[in-house]
C-alpha cells in the first residue's frame, strides 16, 4: 500500500511530471529529451517519488520501463494532478489568448491529429480562433514564407529570418503493397518497385522528394506514377491493389494492423524525415507556444513522431 503519511507537499509537480512522462513514453531518456532535462535528473525524481510514496513505480521489462501495478494506482491520481494545475496556469490564458491564428498542416497531420488538436485549442482557449489550412509541406512552406499562415507543422524548414523553425521530431515514410500483392520475399529493392504501378504525389512535394531519392539510391530516375493529391486516396488506391506507394507510416498503421495493407522491406532503408513547427517571429509568443503544447502532446499520443526519435522540445 502507498504509504498516506508520506502524502504531504513534499512531492512535487516536477515529481510527478517526471513519472508521468516516463511511464507515457517508456524510458527516462524519452522522457528526459521531451521534458529537457538530464537522464539524472528524471531518475533522480522518480526515485525520490518513490522513497515519499514508499512503493515501486517502474519495473524493466527488456528496453523499456513498465509501470508496476501499484504505479498505475499512482499514474491515474499523478494524471490528475497535473491536469488540475495545467488547469489553474490557463485561467488567465483562456481570457488573454484571444483572436484569429492562420494554421496550416500537411495531410498526414490532418489525418491523424488535427480533430483533437482543434478541440482540445477550443476547449482550452474559446476566444481564440483557427483558421486552418491543409496542404503539402511545400504549399505550406510557400504560405509561412509569404506571411499567408501564422504557425505551420509541415516537413518543410524555412531560411527566412523573419519565420522560426523549430524541429520538433522525426516521421516515418515507408513503401507499402496491398497485403495480397504478390511481391517478391526479402528485401524491396528499387527494381522491384518499378515492375509496379506507383501513386505518389507530385512534384514538389515530401513523399515525392523520398521516392526519388530512394529509388536514385540505385540509379533508377521516378518518371513513371500515377499522381495523386490526396494521401487517403493513397491509401485506397494501394489498399484496392491498384498500385504500390511511399507512404507515411502514422497514416497507414491501422491498414497494417488489419492486414489490408502490408509494408515491404525496403532496401536501402528509406530516411526519416525531419517535421518543423514554423511561426512567424513577430507573433504572439503566448499563443505559438500554446498551440504547440498542445499539437505536441496530441501528436505523441497519436503515435505520429517514430518511436526511436521522441520529439524535441517546445517553441
Amino acid at each position: 500500500m502507498v504509504n498516506t503519511a508520506s502524502l504531504s507537499t513534499r512531492f512535487t509537480l516536477h515529481q510527478l511530471q517526471a513519472f508521468v512522462w516516463t511511464a507515457r513514453l517508456g524510458t527516462v531518456h524519452a522522457a528526459a529529451r521531451h521534458l529537457h532535462l538530464t537522464q539524472p535528473a528524471i531518475s533522480h525524481r522518480i526515485r525520490d517519488l518513490e522513497e515519499e510514496l514508499g512503493v515501486q513505480l517502474f519495473e524493466r521489462q527488456s528496453q523499456r520501463l513498465v509501470v508496476t501495478e501499484l504505479g498505475r494506482n499512482v499514474l491515474v491520481y499523478a494524471e490528475r494532478v497535473l491536469a488540475s494545475a495545467q488547469d489553474m496556469a490557463r485561467l488567465d490564458l483562456r481570457r488573454t489568448i484571444t483572436g484569429l491564428v492562420r494554421m496550416g498542416v500537411d495531410e498526414s497531420c490532418a489525418i491523424i491529429g488535427m480533430p483533437q488538436i482543434l478541440k482540445d485549442i477550443k476547449e482550452s482557449y474559446p476566444a481564440l480562433r483557427v483558421d486552418l489550412t491543409v496542404g503539402g509541406g511545400a504549399q505550406l512552406l510557400q504560405k509561412i514564407n509569404n506571411h499567408e499562415l501564422d504557425i505551420a507543422l509541415h516537413t518543410g524548414q524555412s531560411s527566412q529570418p523573419d519565420v522560426t523553425s523549430q524541429f520538433i521530431g522525426m516521421t516515418q515514410h515507408q513503401w507499402v503493397a496491398a497485403h495480397d500483392l504478390m511481391v517478391p520475399e526479402g528485401d524491396f529493392v528499387p527494381t522491384h518497385a518499378l515492375s509496379h504501378r506507383i501513386v505518389c504525389n507530385a512534384p514538389p512535394s515530401t513523399l515525392h522528394e523520398s521516392a526519388s531519392r530512394w529509388l536514385a539510391s540505385d540509379g533508377y530516375a521516378f518518371e513513371e506514377y500515377s499522381s495523386c493529391n490526396s494521401l487517403s486516396l493513397m491509401v485506397a488506391l494501394v489498399a484496392s491493389g491498384h498500385a504500390i506507394a511511399m507512404l507515411p507510416a502514422s497514416i497507414t498503421r491501422r491498414q497494417v494492423a488489419d492486414k489490408s495493407l502490408q509494408v515491404l522491406r525496403a532496401k536501402p532503408a528509406v530516411p526519416h524525415v525531419p517535421y518543423y513547427f514554423s511561426c512567424l517571429a513577430h507573433h504572439r509568443s503566448e499563443t505559438t507556444a500554446r498551440i504547440l503544447d498542445i499539437a505536441l502532446r496530441n501528436l505523441e499520443e497519436a503515435g505520429f513522431f517514430h518511436a526511436d526519435e521522441p520529439p524535441q522540445g517546445r517553441a
